[in-house]
């Protein structure tokens, strides 16, 4: 996530707090009483002091605490997430942004849900004692998006973290449960009012006013005991030193009298404090260098601290007192004030605070100024040099929302930020919009005259259109209009060197491999996407290879073995010379298991291992993780259970604490050494959360092979009918995305699986269409080795009820010469139901003993298959 900068910091520290302001105990109290629950709301218009106490609660709270102060531009989802990432880690967890780094770039082509899913599990990991989340001026969010998740987030926090929110408005998402459940506080624009004995303290301690009982009556009737009001008229009465004529003219609710006070402040300072103040209010965070550009002087950093001595309406947001911000009241005033003073001055005060913010690196400040001077081609100029680091970041609706902000875009930006504008769009979801804009790109490109740009655009025009057809479907469309691009074109390094995956260890489980749907449509644009980049001499540009290795996991899924290990033989070069681990290991993944279906066991090790050490010296240890998963799945499929359990064992425990898309492959390679260790209900107890959220995040590839590996638990149970169930819903969506090793690779057992399948569907008198379609079960059953079709393949002398896992695994023990104690002792169960599976399995065998039981599985070759094929 890179270091967080200054302004960042400002936004995640606590900010300085008056210890010379009024205690409010009572409402302290109730902000204890949080702890016991899961949120706790403060809810209440500007000028209610909010802010002032959570600062005041948060100074005087023993346990870990976080902060953030919400502004306009957290409306990003995934910024806004980074922020939480980054305030945790500076109040609980060294490590976490560290750790959450991988998980916030897989946000690119996985859902936001994820990303919470391990920040939870991190937490519930990490924090030992009560954490306060604090998140200030809530109501500047408005992306639905960002209110969803935080719901998500509060609702599965963990019990010893609890989430403080202020708002001046009613918070976008249901706290009703919360509520029923009494795991909410709330505290209302009425709990925050200043009665009079705390209105007298207020003005004796903080402003230092000696008031008769009769003036503070007067005050607090006046201002309704709100806290802005009485901040106001305390300043007015502290420097106009005629209380007797200000209270004569201090009438009127205290809505109506805001800009009164106000400007009775601010009319009896100096000049050359209220031109200060004017002059700075564009701002919405500002140090003493900001103001120096503003103000034209050198002695900002003075005037500021004076105004924090006044009490005027400034709050420092560090402990260091460099960065400030008005009350946001107070500025709206200020401004009102500036364009009443200096009409049009702000256009050129925001101008000024733009060239100020980038000369200093913080661009993000500067592209808003920018914006709001209307000096878009300044803005322009600072998007084009900032927005790789947006992207990087993935905060991509941050950046649409910039460019969108620039009118006229063909007029006023250069062709390569109207890409860039298009391809945001797409990345957005917003691909109706992205059309249009596609098409009117693509004439202007058809009119420019010869040129190096033209090329560069023409080039990026072919690389977006081919994103809106990926993102929209419209496959046939783009095969018709490829061929069309003959030019001799260069490669536009906005994106054809993009790294697009740094999490997933198989590339068609991300957006860019269309998380495993196949179809002869997606794989002949592949195929001809690779062709036309080939053509032009990008063979070895990233986004070429991207392609070419989902188009290798996918041949490979649809067993074409051959022509998906030619495409992979394209990768390990560029993979290699360019370090680019999430090139890599989906290359060394899907080359082992070519090993595997050769019964290479070797070298398929050999080859995991070897990309072990590469990726370690590379210092990518978050490869190492999935790496080692594949170790164990390789112990596995020879039946090495023990090796199995030490490979996983080297793993972080909180691998296996909660079900995370993230560490799929981990857990999955876990809940195949559960079901080896015939320990099935626990492994059904991973699965059934796992499946939820492959379905939530559309994962085609998890769904079914989660669903295989609930039918082969359930088959192990013995509980045939729920087995198959789970085998039907694998089906489907194998059926329809031309799916088959993701049922050849799980072996025998799945074998038996599909047979009983094929059986009951043969059995059936309905006259409806059968969902699955005969052919394509009975093609899976033929491409299974012909040693384990004949222990049960219909036309090779099949058993009158296949056998379950469980049961092969006994068998296989007994052809070891293992005794039932034996068996006993190494499955977990006692002799009596070893005795009872053996009876089960004579049954099924035609045999009444041990010695017959063996002869007919040699018969058969049904000992012949490795045990682990069960897996």
């Amino acid at each position: 996530m890179g270091q967080p900068s200054v302004m960042l910091k400002t936004k995640t520290a606590v900010p300085a707090y008056r210890f010379d302001s009024v205690k409010r105990s009572h409402l302290l109290e109730q902000m204890n009483n949080g702890l016991q629950c899961r949120l706790t709301f403060v809810n209440a218009p500007a000028g209610y002091g909010k802010t002032t106490l959570l600062c005041q609660w948060a100074h005087d709270f023993s346990g870990q605490l976080a902060w953030l102060s919400l502004d306009e531009k957290d409306n990003d989802l995934v910024r806004f997430w980074r922020y939480i990432v980054h305030m945790l880690t500076n109040a609980s967890s060294p490590h976490l942004a560290e750790n959450m780094e991988n998980s916030m770039k897989a946000t690119s082509h996985t859902s936001i849900f994820s990303f919470i899913d391990s920040l939870l599990n991190e937490l519930a990991t990490t924090i030992h004692q009560p954490l306060a989340i604090i998140l200030d001026d809530y109501h500047v969010i408005s992306e639905s998006a960002i209110h969803d998740s935080l719901a998500y987030f509060i609702e599965y926090l963990p019990g010893n973290c609890h989430v403080y929110i202020a708002s001046r408005s009613a918070l976008p998402f249901s706290t009703a449960k919360w509520r029923l459940r009494s795991e909410l506080v709330h505290l209302t624009p009425q709990q925050l009012l200043f009665d009079q004995a705390e209105a007298f303290s207020f003005c004796q301690q903080v402003h230092g006013l000696l008031l008769s009982e009769e003036q503070i009556a007067s005050l607090v009737a006046s201002t309704e005991g709100w806290v802005a009001g009485l901040q106001l008229a305390a300043i007015s009465l502290s420097t106009s030193g005629n209380h007797e004529r200000f209270f004569a003219k201090f009438t009127g609710a205290h809505r109506d009298i805001s800009d009164y006070l106000f400007h009775e402040v601010l009319v009896q300072l100096p000049q050359s404090t209220r031109d200060f103040l004017l002059l700075t209010s564009v701002l919405s965070r500002l140090d003493a260098h900001v103001c120096n550009a503003l103000v034209g002087m050198t002695g900002s950093q003075q005037v500021l601290a004076e105004l924090y001595r006044q009490n005027i309406f400034l709050f420092p947001l560090d402990d260091d007192q460099t960065w400030y911000r008005y009350h946001h009241l107070f500025a709206d005033f200020l401004r009102s004030q500036l364009e009443l003073t200096y009409p049009g001055k702000a256009y050129e005060l925001h101008k000024l605070a733009s060239e100020s913010f980038a000369a200093r690196g913080f661009l993000d400040e500067a592209i808003e100024h920018a914006i709001c001077a209307c000096d878009y081609p300044l803005a322009v100029q600072l998007l084009a040099q900032h927005f790789p680091t947006w992207l990087s970041r993935g905060e991509f609706f941050t950046l649409l929302r910039a460019l969108t902000s620039i009118p006229d875009h063909g007029q006023n930006m250069p062709p390569l930020l109207r890409l860039l504008y298009v391809f945001l769009l797409i990345a957005c979801d917003q691909t109706s919009l992205a059309q249009a804009e596609l098409d009117l790109l693509e004439k202007d490109c058809q009119s420019m005259p010869p040129s190096a740009e033209r090329e560069q655009f023409a080039s990026g025009l072919f690389f977006v259109r081919a994103n809106l057809v990926f993102a929209n479907g419209d496959f046939a469309s783009w095969v018709a209009s490829s061929s069309q691009l003959q030019e001799d074109l260069p490669q536009n390094p906005l994106f054809y060197h993009l790294n697009y995956n740094t999490t997933e260890p198989f590339i068609r489980r991300t957006r860019f491999g269309l998380k495993g749907m196949l179809s002869e449509e997606t794989e002949l644009v592949g195929k001809q996407f690779s062709a036309i980049l080939e053509a032009h001499g990008w063979q070895d540009s990233l986004i070429n290879k991207y392609v070419v290795q989902a188009l290798a996991e996918g041949l490979y899924e649809e067993n074409k073995l051959e022509e998906s290990f030619a495409f992979l033989q394209k990768i390990a070069p560029v993979a290699l010379q360019q370090k680019i681990p999430g090139l890599y290991v989906p290359y060394v993944l899907t080359h082992a298991r070519h090993l595997l279906a050769n019964q290479d066991f070797k070298e398929a090790r050999r080859l995991v291992q070897e990309a072990m050490e590469i990726v370690t010296g590379w210092s990518q240890l978050y490869w190492i993780s999935p790496l080692r998963a594949f170790q164990a799945y390789i112990a596995l499929r020879e039946g090495d259970v023990a090796w199995a359990e030490a490979e996983l064992a080297k793993l972080p425990r909180s691998t296996f604490h909660k079900p995370s898309i993230h560490k799929e492959l981990e857990q999955l390679a876990y809940v195949r050494l559960l079901l080896a260790k015939q320990q099935e209900a626990d492994a059904l107890k991973i699965l059934a959360p796992l499946k939820q959220i492959g379905v939530r995040e559309g994962l085609l590839g998890s769904q079914v092979e989660i669903a295989n590996l609930q039918a082969m638990a359930l088959q192990q149970q013995g509980n045939k009918r729920e087995a198959l169930a789970h085998l039907h819903e694998a089906l489907v969506i194998g059926a329809k995305n031309l799916y088959v090793r993701s049922f050849l690779d799980e072996g025998l057992a799945m074998y038996s699986l599909l047979s009983a399948y094929q059986q009951r569907e043969n059995s059936r008198t309905e006259q409806a269409p059968p969902v699955i379609s005969p052919d394509y079960v009975q093609q899976l059953l033929e491409l299974f080795p012909k040693k384990r079709a004949r222990a049960h393949g219909s036309s090779f002398s099949p058993l009158p009820e296949p056998l379950t896992g469980k049961e092969m695994i006994i068998l296989s023990m007994l052809g070891q010469g293992a005794s039932n104690k034996q068996i006993a002792e190494e499955l977990g169960n006692t002799v009596g139901t070893v005795k009872v599976y053996l009876h089960r399995i004579y049954g099924k065998l035609g045999v009444e003993n041990r010695t017959q039981a063996l002869l007919r599985a040699q018969e058969i070759s049904l000992l012949e298959a490795p045990t682990s094929t069960m897996l």
